[in-house]
């Protein structure tokens, strides 16, 4: 299990390599070319979604919430140099040339809960130099995160991480998958024991299965390395609803055990606290 979603990282790289590697000598990969087994974002209706970069290389992605202020994960932002960090927003691209231009990141709020160790609390919201030309998505409540996390229930994520199970080939487009709800107690006996698994402020969801790997081993849709901080949306009968943020999972991504999302509503008072933040 590796801490987080977020693009880089030399050791990830080499695991990633080798498995690559083994796939090819000993049997079929998943299917590349998208977040995991999704496909092409609409762009409209994914306009909130924020590429996060450091150093103009994407490290996360996150959501608009506020006219200038993105709520992404805090792992993808504790540690680093606020004065290198930037988003790409109001485009469903990040390659040369179609991009839209950079907005840089003036402030970046940590919730305090989050201790860096367990993938409860992931949250930071930060503040852009100007606000991008996009819609914000709507913060759920507590019913209607908890209408829409019952198990069974489907949503989907986004994000512009790599698109291949390894940990290889960053999309250059926004890509999205559906993903299914799983009963908490599923995700605790999996991760239970190491990683402190919390139902009442973790979402635990994975996707439908996109084929096998040396004829034995099932790959699911999910989200993958860059995609931490994107968005786990969900449909209300007011309209879609942001429910979690993209924290952790599996490696290889989909393979062995579902995603790990940080509940937005179990941390609204904190988010709103730093929405009012200078």
């Amino acid at each position: 299990m590796r801490p987080g979603r977020g693009a880089g990282g030399a050791a990830a790289l080499a695991c990633a390599l080798l498995l690559t590697a083994s796939a090819s000598a000993g049997g079929a990969a998943p299917a590349a070319g998208r977040i995991v087994g999704g496909g092409k974002a609409n762009a409209a209706g994914w306009q909130f979604t924020v590429a996060l970069e450091q150093k103009r290389s994407l490290i996360c992605s996150g959501s608009l919430i506020a006219s200038s202020q993105v709520l992404t994960a805090a792992h993808c932002v504790k540690g680093g140099k606020r004065r290198q960090l930037s988003v790409l927003a109001g485009s469903p691209w990040i390659s040369p040339g179609r991009r839209t231009p950079r907005i840089k990141v003036t402030a970046v709020v940590v919730d305090p809960a989050y201790n860096g160790r367990k993938d409860a609390h992931d949250f930071a919201v930060l503040t852009l130099a100007a606000p991008p030309p996009a819609q914000p998505i709507v913060l759920a409540t507590r019913a209607e995160s908890r209408a829409a996390t019952r198990p069974g229930r489907t949503a989907r994520s986004a994000g512009w991480g790599t698109r291949s199970a390894w940990g290889l080939n960053v999309a250059q487009r926004l890509k999205t998958t559906r993903e299914r709800i799983f009963r908490a107690r599923k995700c605790d006996r999996a991760y239970g024991k190491s990683r402190g698994f919390q139902g009442e402020s973790m979402i635990c969801a994975l996707g439908k299965s996109i084929g096998r790997t040396h004829g034995r081993l099932p790959f699911h849709a999910t989200s993958c390395e860059g995609d931490s901080g994107g968005p786990l949306v969900a449909g209300t009968p007011a309209g879609p609803r942001l429910i979690g943020v993209v924290s952790s999972g599996a490696f290889p991504c989909g393979l062995g055990g579902a995603s790990i999302y940080a509940r937005v509503s179990n941390r609204l008072g904190f988010i709103q606290r730093a929405l009012g933040s200078p």
